[in-house]
Formats: C-alpha cells, sequence, structure tokens
C-alpha cells in the first residue's frame, strides 16, 4: 500500500523530470544536427544557427559541435571525390578570365603534391616560385595588378585546393574597414569613422577588389585599429597586418615584426602566425583550440590568409575549401609569402570580389574568386556586420 501511494505521489516529479531531460536531449540533437547537417546545404543558416547557439552556451561549446561538423564535412567530401573520380570541387567563377600571363606567357599546371618546406623557403627567398600566376582582375594602366593560382596540396584530399591572389603593391593600396558590428568597437565609433562596413564613396570609383577580415570579437579578442581609432587593443605575439603612413604594408608577430608605431595608422589581428620570417609555426601541428579562437587549428574547413613577400612588394590572399591552419600556411609559404596569417574560416565568410565600374551610371559590376563562395551581392559595397580589405589603384 505504501509503495503505491509513493508512486501515484512521485510520477507526476517523474514526468517533468522525464520531459526536461527529453526537452535537453532533443535542443542538444536539433543543435548538433544544426552545426553538422546544415552547413553543408544552408552555409548562412548554419552560420546563423552558429551565432544564436553561441549567445546561449558561449564559444567553446559550439566550438566543439563546430569541430564534428568539420570531421563530418570532410569524410562527406572525400567520399564524394573518390566517387567522381577525385574531381576537385574548387573552381574559378570566371575561368577564362582575360589577362597576361605572369608566368613566361604560358599556363602551368595547378600545383600537387606536398611541399618540401625547405625547397621552398630557398624558393621564397631567391626568386618568386613559378604555380602558375595568370593575370587577373581588372587591369591598372593596361597591365594586370594581380595574378591567381590553384594549388592542391594534400594527398588525401582530392576534393581541396588552395587558390591564391598575388596583389601588387607597387599598383595598389590596401585598406581596412571594420563592420558595423564586428570586431566588437566601443560606441559612437561610427562619428569617427563614417560608414562602417562599407567602402567609402570616395574609394569607390578606384575600387579593384575587397576580401573577408578576420574573426569576431568574441573569438580571441583581436586587435584591430582603423584610421588612427583603435577598436580593440593589440595583443602580444599574435598575428598583425599593419598599414603604414607612407601606405607600405607589413605582416607579423605584435611587438616582434610589428612594433607599435605612431607611423601605423591601422591594423589587424588574427590568431597566432601561420609563417614568420620564412619559417612555418611549429605549433601547427598541434591541435589547440585556445589559441586559434577556440577553432582547432587542425580542424578541416574553409580557411582564408594573407600573407606578404620578403621584399613588401607582394599580398598574398588564399582561401581553401579544405585546410587545416598548416596546409594553408605551407600554401602560403608556396605561393611566395616569407609572413603570412589566418584570417577567417568557414565557407559562409570567405569572400574575395574584384570590381569593374559598369558601362552606365555609377553601379559596379562585381564578380567572386571562386564558384563555391557564397554569393552576396554588393557585400561591400553597402553595410557589412563584418570587417573587410580592400584595394584601390594608387
Amino acid at each position: 500500500m505504501k509503495n503505491s501511494t509513493l508512486d501515484v505521489v512521485h510520477s507526476p516529479r517523474r514526468r517533468r523530470w522525464m520531459m526536461l531531460l527529453g526537452g535537453v536531449l532533443i535542443s542538444l540533437f536539433v543543435s548538433t544536427a544544426g552545426l553538422t547537417i546544415v552547413p553543408a546545404a544552408f552555409p548562412a543558416l548554419g552560420a546563423n544557427m552558429a551565432d544564436f547557439l553561441r549567445t546561449m552556451v558561449g564559444p567553446q561549446p559550439v566550438a566543439r559541435l563546430e569541430s564534428l561538423s568539420f570531421a563530418l564535412h570532410d569524410n562527406l567530401n572525400r567520399a564524394l571525390s573518390t566517387d567522381n573520380g577525385g574531381k576537385p570541387q574548387i573552381g574559378w567563377s570566371n575561368p577564362n578570365q582575360p589577362g597576361e600571363s605572369t608566368s613566361h606567357n604560358t599556363q602551368e599546371p595547378a600545383l600537387t603534391g606536398p611541399i618540401n618546406p625547405l625547397l621552398v623557403h630557398n624558393r621564397v627567398v631567391t626568386a618568386p616560385p613559378q604555380i602558375g600566376w595568370q593575370g587577373y582582375g581588372p587591369t591598372v594602366n593596361g597591365s594586370s595588378a594581380m595574378a591567381r593560382a590553384m594549388i592542391m596540396l594534400d594527398p588525401q584530399r582530392s576534393y581541396a585546393g588552395v587558390a591564391l591572389v598575388r596583389i601588387d603593391l607597387s599598383k595598389l593600396q590596401l585598406h581596412m574597414m571594420p563592420g558595423y558590428l564586428e570586431p566588437s568597437h566601443p560606441s559612437g565609433i561610427s562619428q569617427v569613422i563614417p560608414g562602417l562596413g562599407s567602402v567609402p564613396p570616395q574609394d569607390q570609383s578606384n575600387l579593384i577588389a575587397a576580401f573577408n577580415g578576420g574573426f569576431k570579437g568574441i573569438h580571441g579578442h583581436y586587435g584591430m585599429m582603423v584610421n588612427g581609432v583603435t577598436l580593440l587593443p593589440p595583443i602580444p605575439n599574435i598575428a598583425t597586418v599593419a598599414i603604414y603612413r607612407d601606405g607600405h604594408v607589413q605582416i607579423g608577430g605584435w611587438g616582434k615584426g610589428i612594433l607599435p608605431s605612431a607611423d601605423i595608422v591601422a591594423f589587424r589581428q588574427n590568431c597566432p602566425p601561420l609563417v614568420e620570417d620564412g619559417q612555418l609555426n611549429p605549433d601547427l601541428s598541434l591541435n589547440n583550440h585556445l589559441a586559434w579562437g577556440y577553432t582547432g587549428n587542425t580542424d578541416i574547413t574553409w580557411r582564408t590568409g594573407l600573407g606578404i613577400t620578403q621584399d613588401g612588394r607582394y599580398l598574398i590572399y588564399a582561401v581553401g575549401n579544405g585546410t587545416s591552419a598548416e596546409t594553408l600556411a605551407k600554401s602560403l609559404l608556396t605561393a611566395g609569402a616569407y609572413n603570412a596569417m589566418q584570417l577567417d574560416i568557414n565557407e559562409y565568410y570567405a569572400h574575395f570580389y574584384t570590381y569593374q565600374s559598369a558601362s552606365q551610371g555609377s553601379q559596379m559590376n562585381e564578380e567572386q574568386l571562386l564558384t563555391q563562395m557564397t554569393h552576396s551581392p554588393h557585400l561591400y559595397l553597402t553595410s557589412s556586420p563584418r570587417d573587410f580589405f580592400y584595394l584601390t589603384i594608387r
């Protein structure tokens, strides 16, 4: 009789706990599915879902789920690549881009296979590597100011490649622009930097290209300054791209390759260096979520990066559709970068556009670098929530 009475008393409470537990399990399932399945088909929805979950549980748990998502996508892409004969899942948006070749006027095949870092280092120092550079984008005074090449360095992932854009800084000027939301910044910043998130109207007539910036403020609180206004303070030893008063650009660790100076008018930090003084970062092969903005540096995903040659003439943008931080670093080193850093990751945040004035009116014709990039019309010509870089004719 007593046991029966206790069962009656506790059954509603037990049901409530079971319902609560069931709700938690369903939420975990939906969250995991959202970050492991949705991004493959709907990159924008997956990115927004990840942002929503970060506000609920913080960046670290979401980063763990994203790592699971990256692994599932990588396994799927490798299986699909096997089925389609090992064809890469990355390609130029305009494969017949007009422009002069910068490699003996002939197109070389894409570089494939593992690279000897020592050989690469020697090539970086002694001569620009010949990896099939082809003239790319709008011309400046009748000649190419940029060149592009595609390389495949990971023999385990025939679906993956790294697209490279070499930017001639003797012809083009680099600029930085914060987004209207990211990286996080003090209130009232829009009064000091008007038009947050878009290329200023006075620069659009000379605009050649624009590409994505770095992580959100929550992922590392990496420093940024624009037009002499500090949005987030710099962090020692973190990879930094800096623009100086005379227009030249440098990349290096803050406090090492980049020293505090009144001549710096803008800088952007993001993660540890990929390449320093022609050498790969020795920690690239060690998985470390905390050091890389909560995303494991060994995770396989879309990654973007930026490097510069030893003489400072060429800036090199890199984007890969299935890379670790180490593969990204090797790609930039192969392309001639003497110092290099990672920018943003994930397919939805990888953007590179070229611009040309339309034949009529004030419209700009824009073209994305890769077919697989998420197309966001007028992304940097209208107000963007994320920071970015852009290039104008000198």
